[in-house]
């Protein structure tokens, strides 16, 4: 190459220059939240691809408005993604702009950009965790809905760190330990069943579960943060440990409890172990936020947002509740919105235009049985979205019917038509779903619905 101008050699130099810097910033983003400096894609966006999740922690009403913590995460690798809001970003990036339409389309909230801000908070990012997860295994679960927080949770573990310590614990009336505490990736993954419900035992028995937690947890090392992750979908009937006794031993070994709860009526003891240790509950109306609950909470253990959205017309404190989901319907909508009709399940179902009203939405289901009363698994997981709509839609009430063969007035007919319906209105309260809203009503049949499903629900304005 001829230099004889100086301008090949000055290209040459700023073409070295430029590798060597490229390698350098490469070896960076290894060691940080992962997020490309420019050309950022908004946060809807990553979402809505799949790239990323958007994990909503807890939501908060302010005196200006309502909060939101959130961990952004990849989907594929775990790593959290950074540099989407203050103190992280250049001063010429709009980081509103980045967070606006996640804002108004999956949180639902009507603003204006200039309302929102977002802060984001990294912590340690070597810090060692030592985490135990205590998960409800009783027949309450069924087998789908067990596979698949199992699937969840083998996720979240394939994508913990190398420093990280893990414990697994599973429970019903009884406690084993499956995955003692270890460092060991290919230990606690070969260690951690996906099987379905394998321990035959009723009851829950949350409070041993967590007591055996912690004493895995208290022999790990002194520089690991301990956090306990308890998964429940009901109340302690067969501990033979205490609330106060599993409290006072998290204090004692310094460990942070997480609760994630589904289609809990009264989470209040939860709370209580919570709140005592610096952790926070998580209720989940839907069975496929289990699919990002876990990976997000260990996510945000070491980097989150904080979104404040000013709000011109405050919501009521007793409108907004820690949550995993990223949809608040505040009960104005109409009970044929889309917001409804996206929730009913997808198969098995019809919703005939012939029978709707304009205060009613009629939905009929073939709804199957193992026994006499015992709603199939598949159908069980239909009737969870059901749940779902009448717990974030207060302004809704839920009929139930069902009809038997010939639609038949004979005796032993009605009374297994009404012993069936209450399954489904116990099913439905078990979800959290309350009891006064949602009325069975045994062999009836509006007339003007001819669907040849045998069970009817009619969802209406209170």
């Amino acid at each position: 190459m001829n230099y004889s101008n100086g301008r090949g050699f000055l290209f040459c130099a700023i073409a070295t220059l430029f590798i060597v810097a490229s390698q350098f910033a490469v070896a960076v983003v290894a060691t940080t939240p992962a997020a490309p400096a420019l050309g950022k894609r908004a946060v809807y966006d990553l979402v809505n691809s799949n790239t990323a999740a958007a994990h909503v922690l807890e939501k908060r009403t302010t005196s200006s408005g309502l909060e939101f913590d959130v961990a952004l995460y990849d989907i594929t690798t775990g790593r959290t993604i950074g540099q989407y809001a203050p103190p992280f970003v250049s001063p010429q990036e709009d980081y509103r702009a980045l967070w606006k339409d996640y804002v108004i389309s999956t949180l639902q909230i009507p603003t204006h950009p200039e309302d929102i801000n977002v802060l984001e908070q990294r912590k340690v990012e070597n810090e060692s965790f030592a985490i135990a997860f205590v998960l409800d295994h009783s027949p309450s679960m069924t087998v789908p809905r067990a596979l698949r927080m199992q699937r969840a949770v083998q996720h979240a573990l394939s994508l913990f760190d190398a420093n990280d310590y893990v414990s697994v614990v599973k429970f019903t009336g009884r406690v084993q330990t499956e995955v003692p505490l270890t460092k060991e990736h290919a230990t606690f993954m070969n260690g951690f069943k996906v099987n379905g419900l394998n321990l035959r035992s009723e009851g829950t028995a949350i409070y041993d579960g967590a007591m055996a937690a912690l004493e895995q947890l208290s022999t790990a090392p002194q520089d690991s943060k301990r956090v306990m992750i308890v998964f429940t979908d009901g109340e302690d009937n067969s501990s033979a440990i205490s609330l106060q006794q599993v409290i006072d031993k998290a204090v004692a070994t310094g460990t942070q409890v997480f609760a994630v709860t589904y289609g809990v009526a009264n989470d209040d003891p939860l709370h209580e172990m919570a709140g005592a240790t610096g952790g926070r509950v998580t209720r989940l109306n839907d069975v496929y936020d289990f699919d990002k609950v876990f990976l997000g909470m260990y996510s945000a253990l070491r980097h989150t947002y904080r979104l404040s959205i000013r709000s011109r017309e405050p919501e009521a404190p007793e409108n907004i509740v820690s949550a995993i989901t990223t949809v608040h319907l505040s009960g104005s909508g109409n009970v044929h919105s889309r917001d409804i009709l996206e929730m009913l399940p997808k198969s098995n179902v019809e919703v005939p235009n012939t029978a709707q009203t304009q205060e009613a939405l009629v939905i009929n289901m073939d709804v199957q049985y193992l026994n006499e009363v015992d709603i199939s698994p598949a159908d069980a997981a239909a009737l969870d979205s059901i749940a779902t709509v009448l717990i974030r839609r207060r302004d809704l009430a839920l009929e139930i019917s069902h009809f038997g063969e010939n639609n038949t007035n004979d005796p032993d007919v009605v009374t297994l038509a009404t012993r069936r319906t209450q399954a489904i209105r116990e099913l439905l309260i078990r979800r959290g779903v309350p009891s006064a809203r949602v009325h069975s009503m045994g062999n009836t049949r509006q007339l003007s619905n001819s669907s040849t499903k045998k069970t009817t629900l009619i969802l209406s304005k209170l």
